[in-house]
């Protein structure tokens, strides 16, 4: 039998197909390539569906990656944020639920006190002070505080010196460090933005890693020889402080005092008469802070006692204390017509600094913007509506 055979194609109308060959196979040559063929595809079939369940199970390994990581990397950024922002100390009495930055970018104010004993409730203090930091420019000063003469608390908590006011505000839900705040505020007219506390053993063991602390130089504890103790001293500190700084105002002032020098330092030794008469404080106090952003805004205050049942006197000539030691100036102070029930800033502008101060330095939430039609009521004092901002006061 030949090989190949002629196989004739049908002739187009157009075109003439020329004679080709194909070869001529037998039955079981046919057979067995049809066996191999089938095999061969059935074996392609195959690996067409495992390479696609390959490809299947791969791109759902790769979504699942994915997702852990990005899963990994939020709860990550939550938990470096948290540390971050909650409050740096481990001793006791710290509230964790505070995360708010004690640290801004043109003031701050600590109240810094030595106990007794950092673990006892009732302690005494032994050692108190104010530290201003005044970030613009670079500087600090430092107000030390007597502790053994007689005040009038904040909080209608009675009359003591402050060596007692730790244990007295504890005694009420242990809130010492709150009522010194309170009184330090209504002692001396100013916001204070953190504490901390610390006791003779815990100021020992700081001093031991990095050596005395130079009050009228505090760069020198944190230059080049003391780097390496750095960590330590940090780990130190979180573990003898009371205090409601956070990790990064503990880096921001770390920052800040890497900056300073022996001539940006201030110490005042202050005396009963700064505590006792109010305008040498006040003095003192807006002399140091220098040129504030607040006066550059050039508003003027009007203050009004709002308290009622009973009245508290004296409560105008308190917030023009507030407000000029913020750095603004008075218009003037008087009682309010108008009935509030907290401390409320009445203004034409919202977004003032000097509004954004004072909301800050009082704690103030109410804060009213007045509309033209307001404006044309005349609901409150007259002098509302010569200034962009008043302050009504109902209570320290």
């Amino acid at each position: 039998m030949p090989l190949f055979r002629k196989t004739r194609y049908k002739r187009n109308s157009t075109t003439k197909r020329q004679t080709a060959y194909r070869p001529k196979f037998s039955t079981s040559t046919r057979k067995k390539s049809k066996k191999i063929y089938s095999r061969n595809k059935k074996t392609f079939l195959n690996s067409r569906r495992v390479r696609k369940k390959v490809k299947s199970k791969l791109a759902v390994l790769a979504y699942a990656v994915i997702v852990i990581f990005f899963t990994v990397l939020l709860a990550g950024g939550y938990v470096v944020y948290k540390f971050a922002n909650a409050p740096f100390s481990s001793a006791a009495g710290v509230d964790y639920n505070d995360t708010e930055k004690v640290w801004n970018d043109d003031e701050v104010t600590l109240v810094v006190a030595r106990l007794d004993d950092i673990h006892d409730s009732y302690s005494e203090i032994n050692k108190l002070g104010l530290v201003y930091f005044d970030v613009p420019s670079k500087r600090y000063t430092i107000y030390e505080i007597p502790v053994d003469i007689e005040i009038e608390y904040a909080l209608n908590a009675g009359k003591g010196t402050f060596r007692r006011i730790y244990a007295v505000g504890n005694v009420d839900q242990n809130r010492g460090t709150y009522l010194m705040q309170k009184t330090m505020q209504k002692l001396f007219a100013i916001h204070t933005d953190g504490y901390i506390l610390t006791d003779d053993n815990g100021y020992d063991e700081m001093t031991k890693l990095i050596g005395d602390i130079n009050s009228q130089d505090l760069s020198a504890s944190l230059r080049l020889k003391n780097w390496p103790k750095i960590p330590q001293f940090i780990s130190t500190f979180r573990k003898v402080c009371i205090t409601n700084l956070k990790f990064n105002d503990i880096l921001a002032i770390d920052s800040f005092i890497r900056n300073t020098s022996y001539s940006s330092s201030n110490v005042i030794s202050l005396n009963k008469y700064h505590l006792l008469d109010a305008h040498n404080w006040d003095s003192i106090w807006q002399k140091r802070r220098g040129l504030s952003p607040v006066k550059a805004e050039g508003v003027k205050v009007f203050i009004a006692n709002a308290s009622n049942d009973p009245k508290i006197p004296g409560l105008a000539q308190w917030g023009a204390r507030i407000v000029q030691n913020v750095g603004a100036d008075v218009l003037e102070d008087d009682n309010s017509v108008a009935d509030f029930h907290e401390n409320t800033i009445v203004t034409t502008d919202a977004t003032l600094l000097t509004v954004r101060k004072l909301a800050q330095s009082l704690n103030i939430k109410n804060i009213i913007v007045l509309s033209d039609d307001e404006q044309s009521v005349k609901k409150y004092n007259p002098q509302v509506y010569r200034t962009k901002v008043s302050l009504f006061l109902t209570s320290f």
